[in-house]
């Protein structure tokens, strides 16, 4: 085996059983005073049922993906009004896109069910079981071309084929699995709301290569891989976002953030990582920006109306969507 790789195999091994003790240098949270630069520009009506749990943009493709009791409801990103939509069975709990293959996917958690459908037509195209319990988040990775499913119950996460919803293996975890990233080294990193940690495994095989501590936060719930900068920047229910060096398998900072449930979505520039946007089920959505590695918060807005973690970024316009009860707040500065 190639010496440099069994090095760098090792190095990662040892960071990750360090994970536990992060040192404490990095334990200050840094923030910008809180400034409110972003506001609620406008308001976007939907007519589904239910509350929205998630939303996804394709930003290309100029549409909007809402998860709504029944359906996935599609909204015009330019227009701001909806255009379709896709049955799916229960409540929608999850959205994945790959529009290089022109495929979306959607969890119902009430059916414990995937979905596949065409994002041209909208037609749903299959609905398999899950194979686990209250599916929650759902992720294509492009490298190892699989589907990830991880589950709120039970602590399973599945591994599916993006073309037929076969699945391709599969890893019991542990508890209240959350949120799915992968980088581009082969890792696959999973929340555990239950083990306040990131579960790292690799995205061929599913083997473990360890856990990463979300000290000193706890519930984490939703992530956003920074491939090029190596981080993850990861959203937690007690009133934290964390940001964690996954080459090094630990803590490297933390900034205050509201508390409850959080959803987090990331706006990129050219080359760069810009900034975060974090609601929470506390009504508050912080907005994070990022300088050379350091983040800190931007805005602040206390009462925005945010009722859900659900949240995406137009990547064009630099807008921000974030879920209320039964509508899309449209924040921008």
């Amino acid at each position: 085996m190639n010496t440099t790789l069994c090095a760098a195999a090792a190095a990662l091994t040892v960071a990750l059983l360090a994970a536990s003790h992060p040192a404490r240098a990095a334990d200050a949270p840094a923030t910008a005073g809180g400034k409110t630069a972003y506001k609620v520009a406008t308001t976007i009506k939907t007519d589904g049922q239910g509350d929205i749990l998630a939303i996804r943009a394709d930003t290309d493709g100029r549409r909007l993906y809402v998860a709504r009791k029944g359906a996935v409801e599609v909204i015009d990103l330019d227009a701001g009004n909806k255009i379709g939509q896709v049955t799916v069975g229960g409540q929608v709990s999850a959205i994945a896109l790959s529009p290089e293959t022109g495929r979306g996917y959607a969890t119902s958690t009430g059916e414990n069910t995937v979905t596949m459908f065409d994002l041209k037509s909208l037609q749903a195209l299959k609905t398999v079981k899950s194979t686990g319990e209250a599916p929650g988040a759902i992720e294509f990775e492009p490298k190892s071309k699989r589907l990830f499913v991880s589950h709120q119950k039970g602590g399973k996460l599945v591994a599916m084929s993006p073309d037929t919803l076969a699945v391709a293996g599969s890893a019991t975890l542990g508890d209240r699995l959350r949120g799915i990233t992968a980088d581009s080294r082969g890792n696959l990193f999973v929340a555990d709301e239950a083990q306040d940690a990131l579960h790292v495994l690799d995205t061929t095989t599913l083997k473990s290569r360890g856990l990463i501590s979300v000290w000193p936060a706890s519930k984490p719930t939703a992530l956003v891989n920074d491939d090029r900068e190596r981080r993850i920047y990861t959203a937690t229910a007690s009133g934290r976002m964390v940001v964690i060096d996954p080459d090094i398998g630990q803590m490297v900072g933390y900034v205050p953030i509201g508390k409850g449930d959080g959803g987090i979505a990331a706006q990129f520039a050219p080359n760069r990582f810009v900034r975060l946007f974090v609601p929470t089920a506390d009504g508050q959505l912080t907005v994070v920006q990022n300088a050379k590695l350091t983040a800190t918060v931007e805005s602040t807005l206390p009462s925005a109306g945010v009722k859900g973690s659900g949240v995406a970024i137009d990547g064009k316009s630099g807008k921000a969507y974030v879920a209320n009860s039964g509508d899309i707040l449209v924040l921008a500065k």
